[in-house]
């Protein structure tokens, strides 16, 4: 019994660790987000959903196929019975087929590039995410850090003030502040579950355990702005897609003049005649062969609204290509500047900047605890340096952020 309750145990334990992403599985996390996004695997059946109609597409004109009967009045004058078999079939000499196939190919292509332009935006949202998620975790661990500091000397002031050796004002107004730095920390611990609960979401469900401290490498090209310009432009999906709504508005205004060709329809018919009886004007029985050809009059064609509306369609799928064009470039240069705005903030945020707040800080608390500073000046060191922390866990993740941002406009 023993040993069948530790195996269960070993089992809920392995179950639990294959739905569960510690911090050092950023890639693991990535990983995730392609193969198990809800979203993504819902948007990736428009693929399927396109391929079908391409296969749709495909399909040839149905025969007709009649079937009739013939009696002349062979019961009373004996003028026999008749059978008559046909057979016919229309053809468009615009070759509608073809240019309908060209139409789904179309919208297959643009619906390949709308999902890998919407695969670039889930990556980048993920990203920020994951590095909210740090930031997060970062503010928390400042957040208790003070609260535990700032916990220490208030019970601190409470022991001396007991012993009649601190001002009891002081240890109260230690204890309110500490009691301050709690609620922030556990603000700041809700924060961070909640950052957890959104990777949890881009990835699928996995559960999150912790993210790293440590930076997660992205790194933009080394290239002039006009360099990144054009590798956006080749990169970018939804440029891409633009480009084939040109092609989708070309040849949906083909499928349209196609539709308007003229058409010829063939048939081919077989009868069969009952010998006639009638006394007056016998007649053997008789085979029948009959081959026929109609021309539909399209009178429709004189309404040219629909070929109108398709040469304006192509023209607007132009007037698009060129927007979007222009977009990505606006999209390019803005996103530059706010990186290279944000690697300026975070440069001014350096790690000597952050330990010598810590210093200070360090300092002021040594120097109220022995008694040659007073309060006050205690708790405005706590705050320059919670403050001073908070610039550089902003700074940092800002620049990040910043960087997802411009890869996210190159299209990489």
């Amino acid at each position: 019994m023993k040993k069948i309750s530790k195996l269960l145990l070993i089992l809920c334990l392995l179950r639990g660790s294959i739905h569960t992403i510690y911090a050092q599985e950023y890639s693991a996390y990535m990983n995730a987000i392609e193969k198990q996004n809800a979203a993504l695997l819902a948007e990736r059946y428009n693929v399927s959903i396109a391929e079908a109609q391409t296969a749709a597409a495909r399909v040839f004109n149905d025969p007709t196929l009649s079937v009739e009967y013939g009696n002349n009045q062979d019961w009373s004058l004996q003028m026999g019975q008749s059978v008559e078999v046909g057979l016919s079939y229309l053809f468009n000499l615009g070759n509608v087929r073809r240019a309908r196939i060209n139409v789904a190919r179309s919208e297959e292509e643009i619906t390949r590039a709308a999902i890998d332009d919407w695969f670039r935006n889930l990556k980048a949202d993920a990203t920020i995410a994951w590095v909210h998620a740090q930031e997060a975790r970062a503010l928390k661990g400042i957040k208790r850090s003070s609260y535990e500091s700032m916990l220490k000397v208030a019970d601190n002031d409470s022991i001396r003030a007991a012993l009649g050796d601190g001002s009891m004002i002081d240890a109260r107004q230690s204890r309110i502040e500490a009691k301050a730095l709690y609620a922030e920390y556990l603000t700041a611990e809700a924060i961070y579950a909640n950052a957890l609960q959104t990777l949890s979401l881009y990835a699928g469900g996995l559960t999150f355990s912790d993210v790293p401290e440590e930076d997660i490498g992205l790194a933009i090209p080394a290239t002039s702005v006009q360099e990144m310009v054009d590798l956006a432009l080749e990169n970018r999906a939804d440029l891409r897609s633009a480009e084939l709504s040109k092609t989708l508005s070309t040849r949906s205004l083909a499928l349209v003049k196609a539709s308007r060709a003229p058409e010829i329809e063939l048939s081919l018919g077989y009868s069969y005649n009952k010998e006639v009886r009638n006394e007056i004007a016998p007649a053997p029985t008789f085979h029948g062969l009959t081959v026929g050809v109609a021309f539909p009059l399209k009178f429709s064609r004189l309404n040219r609204g629909e070929r109108l509306a398709a040469e304006r369609t192509a023209q607007q799928a132009e007037a698009a290509y060129e927007a979007a064009k222009q977009q990505i470039i606006s999209e390019v240069q803005q996103a530059l500047v706010s990186w290279q705005s944000a690697n300026k903030v975070a440069q001014e945020c350096s790690a000597t900047m952050l330990d010598d707040a810590t210093s200070i800080l360090e300092n002021r608390r040594i120097a109220y605890m022995q008694g040659d500073s007073s309060l006050l000046d205690f708790l405005m060191s706590v705050r320059v340096y919670n403050d001073t922390a908070e610039q550089c866990i902003e700074a940092k993740a800002g620049l990040a952020t910043a960087t997802a941002e411009l890869l996210r406009a190159i299209g990489l």
